[in-house]
């Protein structure tokens, strides 16, 4: 918004120049050519370097406003010298100075150059300067009412300068408030979200890791189960310490890979998990999203192999696969065992919730749960359509 100020106000200022170019080539009628040279050259030479850097901007618009703020003092100095500047006799033919037509830029230059208050103060000095060098020979001899009058309408041209300048200044700080605000909302919520993301990760591992672990070390009754607890331990604890994915999540998994690692670990863990795949082709799954589906079907296969029911219990548990360009991916996980009550189970209990639901959620997947205490379990995942 500066620039645009800057930039605006240089544009107005060489309109005015060219308009005064006439008025400055009689000057030398009823001034002194060294005087009359001079503050031509140094002023219009102002603007026109006010000009360039607005232009070209270089390092911001401070030293924009620097020659602003010498183009003020220069005028004000001109302006309090154009009496002695006259020749003898030549107030008649300088009853309308051509220095008049640039005390609405000097205004403006002061506006975007100073603060408010100095601003103000020099809109209000310029007038007192204009008005007195009004009623003088070399101002015209005009009637103090004249010019007071004609003082007036100068004011109000400041004033009105200021105010829309400073208005616009006023915007743009607002706005300015308000981006800055909603950028540390933002970043507040980015990073409380790669925290929620991050504990969540930190949560599903160790419930994928430690309570199943001790989970199992609890059920070790004979010898050969306690081994395999040991080795489970031993697992855990390197798990804890590399977090190893399932999938590499910077490279694309196609839903095949992804059906025959699901297959292999639902035979690992129950060979009577009867495991159906449909549809399926070449079509790629962003790796994290692989990684993340693979891991809540494992999960939910051990939820159900924990809480549904033995094997001896005529448990029947199934997973199926199917893919759809249309619909995207879905994997369900499905047993005729114990069900239960979504709604009642305790935040506490981590398999579910984070495991699961967050662990999918986080990719931009989906997760449906269908159960009902006695009447068995359906955990649906979902994910795409694929792009």
């Amino acid at each position: 918004m500066e620039t645009i100020l800057a930039r605006a106000a240089a544009i107005f200022a060489l309109v005015f120049a060219v308009q005064t170019l006439p008025a400055v080539g009689v000057s030398s009628q009823y001034l002194n050519v060294p005087f009359a040279i001079a503050i031509a050259v140094v002023l219009f030479g102002l603007m026109l370097v006010v000009s360039v850097m607005a232009a070209l901007n270089r390092g911001g618009t401070q030293p924009t406003h620097i020659v602003m703020g010498v183009f003020t003092v220069v005028y004000t100095i001109a302006l309090a010298l154009w009496p002695a500047g006259l020749l003898r006799g030549a107030s008649e033919v300088a009853d309308q100075p051509w220095l008049w037509y640039l005390i609405t830029i000097s205004m403006i230059f002061a506006a975007i150059a100073f603060s408010p208050r100095w601003a103000a103060l020099y809109v209000v000095d310029i007038t007192a300067v204009y008005v007195f060098i009004r009623t003088q020979p070399a101002g015209g001899s005009a009637p103090v009412v004249l010019a007071l009058l004609d003082g007036f309408y100068v004011l109000l041209l400041g004033a009105f300068a200021l105010a829309v300048i400073t208005a616009i200044r006023a915007a743009a700080d607002r706005v300015d408030a308000a981006q800055g605000t909603a950028m540390e909302q933002y970043t507040r919520a980015a990073r409380n979200h790669a925290a929620e993301v991050e504990r969540a990760k930190v949560d599903a591992l160790v419930h994928d890791t430690v309570l199943s672990t001790l989970i199992a070390a609890a059920r070790a009754d004979t010898p050969t189960e306690r081994r395999a607890v040991v080795q489970m331990a031993t697992a855990a604890l390197e798990t804890l310490q590399e977090a190893p994915y399932a999938f590499d999540v910077a490279v694309d998994v196609p839903v095949a890979r992804l059906s025959e690692r699901l297959a292999d670990a639902a035979q690992l863990l129950s060979p009577r998990i009867a495991f159906r795949s449909a549809r399926l082709d070449d079509t790629l799954l962003p790796g994290a999203v692989a990684e993340a589906v693979f891991t809540a079907a494992q999960q939910a296969l051990i939820n159900s192999l924990q809480h549904a029911g033995d094997d001896t219990d005529n448990v029947i548990r199934t997973v199926i696969v199917d893919s759809d360009p249309s619909s995207g991916l879905t994997v369900q996980i499905s047993d005729t065992g114990r069900g239960f009550d979504d709604s009642s189970v305790p935040a506490a209990r981590l398999g579910l919730r984070v495991s699961i639901r967050e662990r999918v959620q986080a990719v931009g997947g989906r997760v449906k749960v269908l159960s009902v205490p006695g009447g068995g379990t359906s955990i649906v995942l979902e994910w795409g359509p694929f792009r």
